[in-house]
């Protein structure tokens, strides 16, 4: 028998346990072949439900045997330290709560003296940030403060699992506190089972997402007062703008793309509108004269599943080449762009 003790049978025992030896006053040797007798069960049950009261400071050894003591006791002895405890260190985070309020107001009382430089020219208003870890904590800080919207360009197929599995209590906790939520993805990220169930539960929120053919680049916008970009030179970096016509054209930028996406949906018929854009944009791309990778890359697709779209598109108008394909297409009218659905 553990010390913690269990339920059921387990609790009975020790109350029998206790309360036989309340009665009795004592146990001295040879007690707990008598209580076994007369509970009705093994010694060694009852030696080692002596030991687990023992232990909780119930039951209490002496020179003269072992008595039972107050419930009080054990309470003062095991408990009330324990309660001593968590109250010191709830005092302690109240008290940590308070200075980081503090911090937090001091610091953002210098956020009007900072946008009104950049609104006078004085600065650029664009910082540069290399350090992933910093990255990480200025966008989820600026997350949880959001007020009114979120715009996000994901580009590549279906996002990585584990960022999903981080983005998703975030971003259900702000769908449920009213905040807007937009996110574009390239049409890809509709055969990626992950960001599928992402999607289903944040589209069941309220979330709002499309998904077009071809998205520039990585892009979070919040409240449309700061940007995050992807940094040219370091992979994990990122760029962040808070200069006002710098970010009325981010934002115009997203909701012209916005305007041209297809709402996420899956299943046959969203898949076969997919797919006939993906290819699309191939053919488009491949009239322009550009390599499989680069295409792979800007369809978001791997080279592989890339080449497999060119082979197919390439047999079926009956080209030697590549851009003979795309060429083929453009002159029978199939890279007119499609109306958004």
């Amino acid at each position: 028998m553990s010390e913690r003790g269990g339920s059921g049978h387990g609790d009975d025992l020790l109350a029998s346990v206790y309360a036989w030896t309340v009665a009795e006053r004592r146990l001295v040797e040879g007690s707990t072949a008598a209580m076994a007798e007369e509970l009705g069960c093994a010694e060694k049950e009852c030696q080692d439900a002596v030991d687990v009261l023992l232990a909780r400071h119930v039951l209490i050894a002496g020179p003269a045997g072992v008595v039972a003591a107050s419930p009080d006791v054990a309470i003062a002895a095991l408990v009330g330290p324990r309660e001593s405890a968590h109250r010191e260190v709830e005092q302690e985070l109240m008290a940590e709560r308070g200075r980081t309020a503090q911090l937090r107001a001091r610091l953002a009382a210098l956020a009007p003296v900072y946008s009104d430089h950049v609104r006078e020219g004085a600065t650029n208003g664009v910082d540069t940030i290399t350090d992933m870890h910093a990255v990480r904590a200025l966008i989820a800080d600026l997350t949880a403060t959001c007020e009114t919207e979120i715009m996000a360009c994901q580009p590549g197929g279906g996002r990585p699992p584990a960022a999903l599995a981080d983005a998703l209590p975030r971003d259900l906790a702000l769908l449920r506190r009213g905040i807007v939520l937009r996110s574009l993805y390239q049409h890809t990220a509709r055969f990626h089972l992950p960001t599928q169930a992402y999607a289903e539960a944040v589209l069941a929120e309220g979330s709002q997402i499309r998904t077009v053919a071809e998205i520039p680049g990585q892009m979070i916008v919040i409240d449309r007062r700061v940007a995050f970009l992807p940094h040219a030179e370091h992979e994990t970096g990122a760029i962040i703008v808070r200069e006002p016509s710098v970010l009325a054209y981010l934002c115009r930028a997203f909701e012209q793309s916005w305007n041209l996406g297809s709402p996420y949906q899956t299943g046959p018929s969203a898949a076969h509108m997919a797919v006939a854009e993906i290819k699309s944009s191939i053919l488009m791309l491949l009239a322009n004269g550009l390599k499989d990778d680069v295409i792979a890359k800007r369809i978001g697709l791997s080279v592989r599943a890339c080449r497999g779209h060119i082979a197919d598109l390439m047999e079926g108008f009956g080209a030697r080449s590549r851009f003979q394909a795309g060429v083929i297409a453009a002159r029978s009218g199939q890279l007119e762009p499609s109306a958004p659905q």
